[in-house]
């Protein structure tokens, strides 16, 4: 968007060397420095910024999901402007105006929040952008320019819906809908990219790098079963490449997982989150049956599907007994993979305020953790509880595929939660996650997806 603009813009990776990155941007000098930024990394980012400005005079723009459902973070001295909410449409504004005002930052641009003096400008969020095919697409040469990785990995991944209605109390998207209602009075919440144009899309990026398969990471890609049906129908006549998707179980009607599968369809991601009743529905809001989860899993598989099941334990609350609960549904539905991560109380989640009232969390989102698999700043029952399910989640996929095991495992999951538990939790899940691919990796590929996936992801 901003190059659309006739911005120069270029892409600097922190990493594990940041003095690195300090020398290039002072290098370059840039008017702004623009930092996405995550609940868990934030830290790290925010010492970043505060010692580049110290011998810059630069401007530092800070978007993402901390800075939007945390933007109280503008009263610290090393942060000039926070963007919320969606940032293309924002960001060129706040650029074109930054650069015609001779580097002053402007007050009154929209999802922005600023500083005047000790005063804090708090400008509502502009409606969402409801033409997503007008969009330029995302600049990814930034990324793979810089990392022959990802410039080489069979998979990209592309987005072709915004929003979610669901209210999930783990998720971000009630809150974030709450933000845009109140402040822009719009009350749509899901858009689409046309089939045509996520195709342009895929078929642009197959002339510049090696695709060999494609990654939907929309939060639920099959909501709207007209748009889903209109869209295998194009893929299949014009990509036909494997592909994979997030969904919920209860959209994976047989016609459109038919209609999906004979596109290309190989790999779905579905929520079964918790497998105890009343925290799935009650306290989690998904509103989904175990029956729900078993039949769309069992015609996933007869369509030639595999499924990766997304689970969460730790949460806040939560006994052992509830989180085998969680196991046992996975050991029924019979998933490729149970994927199972410990609850991350982020700000602005309902489920967040839960754990706060309940005395869970200390509402201290400095204490979050970049990694949501190893390690949880919420408080337990007692120690023991800690560390079961700590290391139930260690071995959960494991076990979903082999439940005879629990005999051999279960004293194992009365010790301290260690590193060992974590690294052979980690490889069983990455040998797991590699069978679900829809292509075969070569060595190489293989052993740097492996360093990445412990490295990065884990």
């Amino acid at each position: 968007m901003l190059r659309r603009g006739g911005h120069e813009v270029k892409l600097f990776v922190i990493g594990g060397r940041p003095e690195r990155a300090l020398e290039a941007i002072r290098a370059w000098a840039p008017a702004a420095v623009c930092f996405s930024m995550l609940t868990g990394g934030h830290q790290r980012i925010l010492e970043f910024a505060r010692i580049l400005k110290q011998g810059a005079a630069v401007t530092t723009v800070f978007g993402g999901p901390h800075p939007t459902f945390f933007p109280e973070m503008i009263k610290l001295p090393w942060v000039d402007a926070v963007c919320r909410g969606e940032g293309e449409e924002a960001a060129l504004e706040f650029a074109d105006r930054l650069e015609a005002e001779g580097g002053r930052i402007p007050e009154d641009v929209r999802n922005f929040w600023v500083k005047r003096g000790e005063e804090v400008i708090r400008n509502p969020v502009r409606p969402r952008n409801r033409s997503l095919d007008d969009l330029p697409f995302p600049a990814r040469d930034l990324y793979t320019r810089l990392s022959p990785f990802l410039y080489h990995h069979g998979i990209k991944h592309f987005v072709a819906h915004r929003g979610c209605p669901n209210r999930c109390t783990y998720c971000f998207n009630d809150a974030y809908n709450k933000m845009y209602r109140e402040e822009t009075g719009q009350s749509g919440i899901f858009f689409s990219r046309s089939p045509e144009s996520i195709i342009e899309e895929i078929q642009d990026l197959r002339k510049k790098v090696p695709l060999r398969m494609v990654g939907f990471v929309d939060d639920v890609f099959t909501l709207d079963r007209k748009w889903a049906l209109a869209f295998a129908e194009a893929y299949a006549r014009r990509v036909r490449l494997p592909f994979s998707i997030n969904a919920r179980f209860e959209s994976l009607e047989e016609d459109v997982t038919a209609a999906l599968a004979e596109a290309g369809l190989r790999l779905a991601y579905c929520g079964v989150e918790s497998g105890d009743e009343y925290f799935r529905n009650q306290v989690m809001l998904r509103r989904m049956s175990e029956e729900q989860m078993a039949a769309a899993a069992d015609r996933l598989r007869r369509h030639g599907v595999k499924l990766i099941t997304e689970n969460i334990v730790g949460l806040p609350g939560e006994t052992y007994a509830a989180a085998l609960r969680t196991l046992a549904v996975n050991q029924r539905i019979q998933p490729d993979v149970a994927n199972a991560s410990l609850f991350a109380p982020y700000p602005k989640l309902p489920l967040t305020a839960y754990a706060v009232e309940r005395g869970f969390f200390d509402g201290n989102f400095d204490s979050l953790y970049e990694n949501y698999y190893h390690r949880t700043p919420l408080r337990f029952a007692d120690e023991r509880e800690r560390r079961r399910i700590l290391n139930l989640r260690c071995f959960f996929s494991l076990l979903s595929h082999h439940p005879r095991l629990m005999r051999v495992f279960a004293p194992l999951l009365e010790l301290p939660p260690n590193a060992l538990f974590r690294l052979i939790g980690d490889l069983i899940d990455g040998y797991y996650l590699r069978k679900c691919l829809a292509y075969r990796m070569g060595f190489g590929e293989s052993w740097q997806t492996l360093r990445h996936f412990l490295s990065a992801y884990r």
